[in-house]
């Protein structure tokens, strides 16, 4: 009996681990965990700058971000991208579902727009999408090749889209000028979303070199990546601390020294899910801090 009874335990275990790995796999490969990240960021600029949280732009963000990247997932699958064979074979086994969430997130961005009246230029979001799709899709012409695959742009296209989308379309839709502390804010920003971008260089060096793909870790090698990373991390430190106080600072200086971990650890060989939950998760937590220290 008690063979049995611990028979069934172990089945029932076994099952609740299988639905939380396919839990956790739906989250990341479906980019839904990245596009909270963006919400997360983008809740964020509100509350460094004191203006009200606004959930539409807010969500207007998150869906933009899940149609980007679930194209961009689509597009990988189509042309037989085999960087990451896991996440692609998840992909291949939900793609008409990936495909229907990529239609309606952007149905979704798009009511939006235009339902709450989001005062951003239009041209400026088609600019960023373009930039943003054609990062992994060649938009112009099928014989030119998509924009990551410049030599050592990608990461700079990251950080670029990033900062724009999730400091830029806030403040902008708030009525807020361009001044001096808002460019102070957006280069914060940019440096740190651009410091977690080496790390997919690193994530990615191999698939690069194999399509002569000219990135970081190609030019300098996967240590000095790393350090170029904290060199970053260390100069947006420089930036909070003559520009924050109190537990507002702090709690950016925390999330600085959880991103530098992850950078630390990082290297070529570690599993796809380590960049996907560590180091988009840095963005997450980088928020998370924040929010805890003005509420």
């Amino acid at each position: 009996m008690r063979d049995r009874n611990h028979t069934v335990t172990e089945n029932n275990s076994s099952a609740a681990l299988a639905w939380i790995k396919a839990g956790v796999e739906a989250l990341l490969y479906s980019s839904v965990f990245i596009s909270l990240c963006a919400f997360g960021l983008t809740v964020e600029t509100y509350l460094l700058t004191g203006l009200e949280v606004s959930l539409p732009m807010a969500g207007f963000v998150f869906l933009a971000t899940l149609f980007t990247y679930n194209i961009s997932s689509l597009q990988r699958t189509w042309h037989g991208w085999s960087a990451a064979r896991h996440h692609q074979s998840w992909v291949i086994r939900h793609q008409q579902q990936l495909a229907i969430l990529a239609l309606l997130s952007l149905s979704g961005a798009i009511a939006l727009f235009f339902i709450y009246r989001l005062r951003i230029n239009l041209w400026f979001v088609l600019v960023l999408a373009f930039v943003s799709v054609g990062y992994t899709v060649p938009l112009l012409y099928k014989r030119i090749r998509p924009f990551r695959s410049v030599p050592l742009l990608k990461v700079f296209l990251i950080a670029l889209v990033w900062s724009a989308v999730t400091v830029l379309f806030p403040l902008i839709d708030a009525g807020v000028t361009t001044d001096n502390a808002v460019l102070v804010l957006w280069l914060r920003r940019f440096l740190f979303i651009l410091a977690l971008a080496l790390l997919f260089d690193i994530r990615d060096y191999t698939y690069d070199r194999s399509t002569r793909t000219l990135t970081f870790p190609g030019l300098i090698g996967e240590g000095y990546t790393r350090l170029l990373s904290l060199a970053l991390l260390l100069l947006y430190l420089l930036l909070i601390i003559g520009t924050e106080e109190g537990r507002v600072m702090v709690s950016l200086l925390a999330g600085t020294l959880v991103a530098g971990l992850i950078v630390w650890n990082a290297s070529e060989e570690k599993p796809r899910i380590y960049y996907a939950l560590l180091a988009d998760g840095a963005m997450l937590v980088h928020f998370a801090f924040v929010y805890l220290a003005i509420s």
